[in-house]
Parts: structure tokens; C-alpha cells; sequence
């Protein structure tokens, strides 16, 4: 189906105007022409349908540019502690999931339980699960994914007891006389992995294409996401039987052999399906202090974060996916291990002058401003997820004090011209891309527009946000040439938002696409 958008009001993101055009032709799955509805008319070789979008803003669809999109699909189907502030919360989560199980289920699983705002946080223990769940094994991810509740079951059939010793770049929470407490951190957590039981692929899929349908009406097109081999054969799977989303894949460390012995290169595939740079975690998050730091957690001296690998480590892993034309995306939120990172890919610049990688650093939560510029210099591409700002800044002022005012510097960014885009890091937060925006923009706490901006010098421009989301979030899978912007010959990716000119700060907390199309597939409309 060719089509005609006109009545439109069409922006040249780059100078925040808007164009003279107010139509495009979709032809064939691209945008064909942009300008007049006569222009548009003329030029059509078949016959269109016309769509009158009434004044509103047509703008290109957006890509998120860090998911764990399997996983957010999965949440719908698993134990959701993301709401409870309370032990009772919980306990009531974990008693009415209990009641409604269906079938025979070999482990429960989901999480997303967030400690940092729980009333008793030393109630977060393994005693707690067996309560409800004393005969089948339970491991709860957290809302960071940098941790696990485990049940007394599930650290009995992972044989993790008082003798375990804490693995290298882990950790075992312990009770008073030594033994595992049922929290278990970054490597220790994956400890457990090989043990779950996870859900049927028929669910999983289900969920798969729930979530794509609810992407659609929030003006997501693409995604990238973080996950095992599996997980992508599932989103391709989704793919051969109709649905329609772009997306680019970036395989875990733990694969890196088998993706070289198959001569698999970076930033191939097609616009449909990409393989991007293999996913290595550098260091830990915020929300569990393990994010790696120069200065130490002010609630524990001797804590200064977990560094994953040494840097000579780091630079031998990237080496090596280097050497065989693999880029390497790097998960990086301390500003030590950003700096890390940084002298990491500036050596590799020496070490393969002629290659044509395309290194990620993703998050940065916090820089030193020093750092800023040699980012620039080792030419790294940065995911960055605002939404996280809007939950972290309590984290930042009681963790970062004493450098509080380098956290999510987006202006530098911006002024430096870092090349970057925004994203969300679903599920861990939500995968709406206007309440990245309105972070992006306000800098407030919880997203509330009653509450005083946070650093409020970094904030952005509403292009600038826009941008971050399309065209610079395009170029995260070197897809900028043929997506994120409203040009002729571009992929007829494209949606439809009223018009925000007189509306306050909560418009983007309640913003919707009125019109989703991708290809030149409408794939959602309340036009």
C-alpha cells in the first residue's frame, strides 16, 4: 500500500524548524517525496491512499538504543516486584503469585525488586522467600539485573553454601555466621543460571509480540538488545511468522569464540536484523554500589565498586574481537570504569589504525569532566538511557556525593558532539521513549514536573532529544543512511505525535503515537 501524509508539520531536527513541506509519499516501503501535497501527487506512480494528520507532527520513528527486549517481554508473565516500597508488599506479590501458578512450574522466577527503597531491606533475604516458596526453587532478578534473590531451594540445587567462595568479579551476601543470606551479586549471580529452568519458547514468543504491539503506540520502531543467542533466535523466530521491528543484536562475552570460528563481523545482516558488537559488563550498577569508582561508597569505605576485568584483561577481550573485525560494547556506568573503557579503545586506535570497528560505551552514568574530552578523541558511540536519571538521583546524592554534579552529563554530550543515543535499558527501566524525553529535558525526580530540575545545566533542548532518539539513535547500528530522518530515498519508518507547542512538561508523560508505520507498514493508528 503506496500513501500520502499531508496536512503535516514537518521539522528539520538539526535547526528545530519547520519545513515548508507538509506532505510525503510512501511508495514501495520509502519515502519517496517530501513537500507539497501536489508534489506529492504528481510523483505517485500508483495510487495512494491520502491521510490528513490534521496539523500534527510527522517525525521519523524512533529506535531505543539498549534494551533487554526478551527479557522486558518476559515481565508480563513473571513475578513483578518492581511497585512493592515494603516488605509486606512483597510478601503479598509473593503470596497471590503463589495462589494464581498454573500448571507444574519447576522454578518461579522474575524480580525487578529494588532494595535501595524497600522499608526493611535487611528483610530481603532467602528466610523471606522460603516463607511462601519452601519447595520450589525461586531466583528473583533485581531491578539493575546486578543481582539475585535466591530461596534456600534454589541455593541448595546451585550448591552454594557457607564453604562457596565468593567468585572473581562476585559476590555472596552472608549472614551473621557465614552463610549465603540469598542475595547474590554480579558473577555470583550467574552462578545460578545454569541450574533455572526457564520458560517454554511458545510463552516467551507470546510475550514477544504482546510487546511489540505496545512499542508500536510509543513510536518504537527499533530496538537494540542485549541478550543470549537464544533470546535473538526467538525475536527472529517472532520475524519469520510476520511481526514487524528492526533490531541489532549484541551477543554476550560468553560467545565471542563461537561468533569468530563462524566469521560473523560486526554491524552485518540486514535493516531487519543486524549482529552488533559483542556485550562485555565492565563493572556493576548504582543501585547495588558496584559500579565502579574513583572515590569509595560513602555507607562502606573499603567499597569502591567491582571492576569486572583488569584493564589488561579489558584490552586483551577487545583485542581479540578486534583482530576478527567484532566491535565491542561495552557496559560502563563508574567513572572509573569509563575511564577505563576510554584508555581501552584509545589503545585500540593504535593497535588497528585501518579498521573499520565501531567501538559502544554504554550508559555513563557518571564521567569526570577531564575524561569528556579524551571520550571525543577515542571515538566511541554512547547508549544512554535518561529515563535511568529520573530513579537514580536519591542513589546519586546519598552513593556520588562527591561528584554529584558529573552524573548523566548529556549537554557536554551534546557540546562536545559525542556521538550518542538515547535508549531506556528495559526492563530495568521502563521502554517508553517519552518519558526518556521528558528526563532528558527536566531532570526531575520520579518524573515529576512539581519537583525542581536536578543539575539543571545538563539539560537539553527538545531537538536535541528528538535526535538522540532517531537520527543519532539510527547511527547506533550504522544505519543513519537509510534511517532516522524524513529524506527522500530513506526508509519509510515514520510517526505521528500532536502537536506540543502549547502544552506544559507532562505532555511527554502522557504522549502516545497516533500513527506507526514502518516500511511503509502501518503497524498502529488513532489518527
Amino acid at each position: 500500500m503506496n500513501y500520502i501524509l499531508t496536512n503535516a508539520r514537518i521539522l528539520n531536527l538539526d535547526t528545530g524548524l519547520l519545513t515548508e513541506a507538509n506532505s510525503v509519499l510512501v511508495q514501495d516501503g520509502v519515502i519517496q517525496t517530501v513537500g507539497s501535497l501536489s508534489a506529492c501527487k504528481q510523483a505517485a506512480k500508483a495510487s495512494s491512499e491520502t491521510i490528513d494528520l490534521k496539523g500534527r507532527f510527522l517525525l521519523p520513528a524512533f529506535t531505543d538504543t539498549h534494551t533487554h527486549f526478551v527479557e522486558n517481554a518476559k515481565r508480563s508473565v513473571l513475578i513483578d516486584l518492581g511497585n512493592c516500597i515494603s516488605v509486606k508488599d512483597m510478601l503479598d506479590t509473593l503470596i497471590k503469585h503463589r495462589e494464581n501458578l498454573f500448571g507444574q512450574q519447576s522454578w518461579i522466577l522474575g524480580g525487578y525488586w529494588d532494595k535501595n527503597i524497600i522499608d526493611e531491606p535487611a528483610m530481603v533475604n532467602r528466610q523471606l522467600l522460603d516463607r511462601v516458596f519452601p519447595d520450589l526453587p525461586v531466583a528473583l532478578q533485581s531491578k539493575d539485573y546486578h543481582s539475585k534473590w535466591c530461596n534456600s531451594k534454589a541455593l541448595q540445587i546451585a550448591g552454594i553454601d557457607s564453604h562457596t567462595i565468593d567468585p572473581c568479579g562476585g559476590k555472596i551476601e552472608r549472614d551473621a555466621v557465614g552463610k549465603p543470606a540469598g542475595i547474590l551479586f554480579e558473577t555470583a549471580a550467574q552462578m545460578i543460571d545454569p541450574f533455572i529452568v526457564p520458560l517454554s519458547d511458545n510463552l516467551i514468543q507470546q510475550a514477544i509480540k504482546h510487546s511489540v504491539a505496545e512499542i508500536y503506540k510509543l513510536g518504537l520502531t527499533c530496538f537494540h538488545s542485549m541478550e543470549s543467542e537464544h533470546s535473538m533466535n526467538l525475536l527472529r523466530q517472532t520475524q519469520a511468522e510476520g511481526t514487524l521491528f528492526r533490531c541489532c543484536w549484541h551477543f554476550p562475552l560468553d560467545d565471542l569464540d563461537q561468533m569468530i570460528e563462524a566469521g560473523i563481523r560486526s554491524y552485518t545482516g540486514d535493516e531487519w536484523m543486524k549482529t552488533g558488537g559483542v556485550k562485555i559488563f565492565a563493572d556493576g550498577s548504582l543501585g547495588s554500589q558496584t559500579a565502579a569508582m574513583f572515590d569509595p561508597y560513602p555507607s562502606d569505605p573499603q567499597n569502591f565498586g567491582i571492576l569486572r576485568y583488569a584493564p589488561d584483561e579489558l584490552l586483551s577481550i577487545v583485542s581479540k574481537a578486534a583482530g576478527h573485525d567484532i566491535s565491542s560494547t561495552i557496559h560502563a556506568i563508574g567513572d572509573r570504569t569509563v575511564r577505563i573503557v576510554i584508555d581501552t579503545f584509545l589503545e585500540l586506535k593504535t593497535r588497528f589504525p585501518a579498521a573499520d570497528l565501531f567501538h559502544r560505551i554504554e550508559h555513563v552514568q557518571t564521567i569526570q569532566p577531564t575524561d569528556l574530552k579524551l571520550l571525543k578523541a577515542c571515538g566511541a558511540y554512547c547508549a544512554l538511557q535518561p529515563v535511568h536519571l529520573a530513579y537514580d538521583i536519591p542513589m546519586i546524592e546519598k552513593y556520588w556525593q562527591s561528584t554529584r554534579e558529573n552524573p548523566y552529563p548529556f549537554k557536554s554530550f551534546i557540546d562536545l558532539g559525542i556521538p550518542h543515543g538515547f535508549g531506556s535499558d528495559a526492563p530495568i527501566e521502563t521502554i517508553n521513549p517519552f518519558h526518556g524525553i521528558h528526563s532528558a529535558l527536566y531532570r526531575k525526580h520520579n518524573l515529576d514536573p512539581t519537583k525542581e530540575s536536578w543539575m539543571p545545566q545538563q539539560k537539553v533542548s527538545l531537538m536535541d532529544a528528538l535526535r538522540a532518539y532517531t537520527i543519532g539513535a539510527a547511527q547506533a547500528s550504522r544505519s543513519g543512511h537509510v534511517r532516522g530522518s524524513i529524506e527522500t530515498g530513506k526508509s519509510a519508518d515514520l510517526i505521528v505525535l500532536d502537536d506540543w507547542s502549547d502544552q506544559g512538561e507532562d505532555f511527554w508523560l502522557r504522549c502516545r503515537s497516533r500513527l506507526t508505520m514502518i516500511n511503509g507498514n502501518i503497524v498502529f493508528q488513532d489518527v
